[in-house]
Order: structure tokens, then sequence, then C-alpha cells
């Protein structure tokens, strides 16, 4: 009989050990953990290539019919993609090359615009916020001198700056 009783105990005891190790088992199988992951997205601004834009002379009033400004005809176009939004500013156009530099005097203004923003080289320093995305812009010019234009051909260039 105590030889029952001693086997009846010991299995009752096994299986509440096996139960209790079941469910502790049970417990390690349930544990979570995270695991970190890091990256970089880094601020980028890229420009597509310009459609270049057509400007002519005109001619003013008082000139005696001769062209002392030189302005867009056709905005010359370009695209921008930003990955968050940015300050873009428009500087005044600057001779490339022609027959004739600017004399002192000439007035020089950049046009910029996108969306309902129009900006001006000689407003504000120019600036204003670009969204992020993609964006087409429109670039112009207006080049006016106290003397008349020299005849040949003219370039000049107005330079776009995106900063975070």
């Amino acid at each position: 009989m105590l030889y029952r009783l001693a086997l009846t105990s010991s299995l009752v005891l096994a299986s509440a050990f096996s139960v209790q190790a079941f469910a502790l088992d049970q417990a390690v199988l349930a544990q979570s953990a995270d695991v970190p992951f890091s990256g970089i997205v880094p601020v980028e601004a890229t420009f597509s290539p310009p459609a270049p834009g057509t400007a002519e002379p005109t001619i003013s009033s008082g000139s005696g019919g001769i062209p002392t400004k030189f302005e867009s005809q056709t905005p010359a176009t370009i695209g921008v993609q930003t990955s968050t939004s940015a300050t873009i500013s428009v500087s005044p156009p600057r001779l490339v090359s022609g027959p004739s530099a600017d004399p002192s005097g000439t007035t020089h203004i950049g046009f910029l615009k996108f969306g309902s923003t129009n900006l001006r080289s000689d407003v504000s320093s120019g600036s204003g916020i670009l969204p992020p995305g993609n964006t087409n812009l429109e670039v112009g010019l207006f080049v006016e001198r106290p003397v008349a234009f020299t005849p040949g051909t003219y370039t000049y260039v107005v330079t776009l700056t995106i900063a975070p």
C-alpha cells in the first residue's frame, strides 16, 4: 500500500512539474524583442535639364527707335524635385556673352514663377518657399540699359538657388 501511495504521489508530483515546465516554456515562446533599424533620408533637390527661353530687344519711348531693353518673350522652363520644403531664390540676370558689356546703371531683374507664386530678384531677395515633390518652374528676365544695345547676339543667365 505504501508502494502505491509513493507511486501515485510521485506521478502527481511529476505531472505538476511537467505542467509547470510547459507553462514556463510557453512564457519563453511568448517573449518579444525590438530590432532597431536606422537610416538617413537626405535632403535633396534635383533640377531637370532646362528648356531655354527666348528674349528680344524692346524699344522704349524716348530712345529714338534704338533698343535699350532686353526681356524674355518665352520663359525658360525647368523642373525641380525636392524631398522637403526648401527656399528657392532667383538671381538677377548676368551677361555671359555679347558685343558690349552692360554699362553702369543697367537694371537687371530675374523672374521665377511656380504655381501661384511669382518671385522677382529685386523684391524680398527674390526668395520663396518651394513645396516638396515635383515642381515646374518658369524663368524670365528683364534688362534695361541707360544706353542702346550694340547690335549682335546676347546671352544672359539667371541663377536659381535652392537651400533646405
